[in-house]
């Protein structure tokens, strides 16, 4: 059993005795679930069927059903287990499904942060050769992101090879993880594990948003083109919530090693701002149908319709049962 298996398996020193965070902890997965499987549905409905919910680029337009798949299997993978073992206290599905589910979890926890990196850089291109980036099309945009997922398999593949047995069910996030007890190799490897799947997407992501603000200031300037502001606010909205999500997990990143204490469970640090860092992750996930029904005057009309046609049927579905009974 490696270190990192005696500090955060064990039971006692981790499980959450608080009542009051207990709860919080669990209606808050409930609600990222929730919102997830009818926002992110929704998302894939209104992109792939119905194509004037999204009055964005195909370019974007196809990241956007890429992103809202990778969304869904993130709440398949990583938090409707958490929110399970988080209510009966422990792992129940099994070794193999332990194992599964920790490495598909990296896998498409960095899929989605590329993606992201995809789509600011897409609508960057397309602010600044409108002519030429403007011409692809939707399968050379699948192509695009293919290339994210592809390229996403690398972080699972590296836990893989240095040591695919130092997996380990965790008190401290409900979920199996990764032990990195190779102390060795995670000496050298690391840091560029750290800036090579954290710091560098995130740094893509900063970039080209700026930039694309910056054109966008520029066009508007000289008053000679006509800007889609919805569009670039979809856009800067998506990348500064992924910003913030994955604020407070890479300062704990930072940190952890300044922050040395006896007794990690009792420390604020290591216990309560790692279980709110993991929960400002989430956000990520959660945060797109909000977004897009924020920015986007065709999507909110779409999903104002569907919950019309929805209150609709059960109107009228109970307009019949009461007739029934009446009778």
């Amino acid at each position: 059993m490696s270190h990192h298996e005696q500090e955060f398996s064990n039971e006692t020193l981790w499980t959450l005795q608080n009542p009051g965070l207990w709860y919080t902890s669990a209606v808050y997965g409930i609600f990222v679930i929730t919102s997830s499987l009818i926002g992110d549905t929704t998302i894939l409905i209104a992109s792939t069927r119905y194509s004037k919910a999204f009055e964005l680029h195909k370019v974007i337009r196809v990241i956007i059903q890429h992103i809202a798949i990778c969304d869904l299997l993130v709440v398949a993978v990583g938090i409707i287990p958490s929110v399970v073992s988080l209510v009966t206290n422990g792992w129940v599905f099994g070794s193999f499904l332990c194992y599964l589910t920790l490495y598909t979890k990296y896998y498409f926890n960095l899929t989605s942060a590329l993606l992201i990196c995809t789509m600011t850089t897409s609508k960057l291109l397309l602010l600044k050769y409108p002519l030429r980036f403007g011409a692809v099309s939707s399968s050379r945009a699948h192509l695009f992101s293919s290339v994210s997922w592809l390229v996403g398999l690398a972080l699972p593949a590296m836990f893989f090879l240095v040591d695919r047995e130092d997996v380990y069910f965790s008190y401290r996030s409900y979920h199996c993880d990764y032990g990195f007890s190779a102390a060795d190799i995670w000496r050298y490897l690391g840091p560029f594990y750290g800036i090579i799947f954290g710091f560098v997407p995130t740094s893509i992501v900063v970039f080209t948003t700026v930039y694309i603000l910056i054109i966008a200031r520029q066009v508007a300037v000289r008053g000679k083109e006509k800007l889609k502001w919805r569009g670039i606010m979809t856009i800067v909205l998506t990348a500064t919530v992924y910003c913030v999500s994955i604020l407070p997990y890479g300062l704990y990143q930072v940190g952890k090693s300044l922050v040395q204490v006896e007794d990690k469970s009792r420390s604020t640090f290591h216990n309560y701002f790692y279980r709110v860092a993991l929960s400002f992750v989430c956000l990520n996930t959660i945060s797109n149908f909000y977004i897009y029904s924020l920015t986007l005057d065709s999507f909110r009309g779409f999903v104002r319709q569907r919950i019309q046609l929805v209150c609709r049927f059960f109107f009228s579905t109970y307009q019949r049962l009461f007739h029934v009974v009446s009778l």
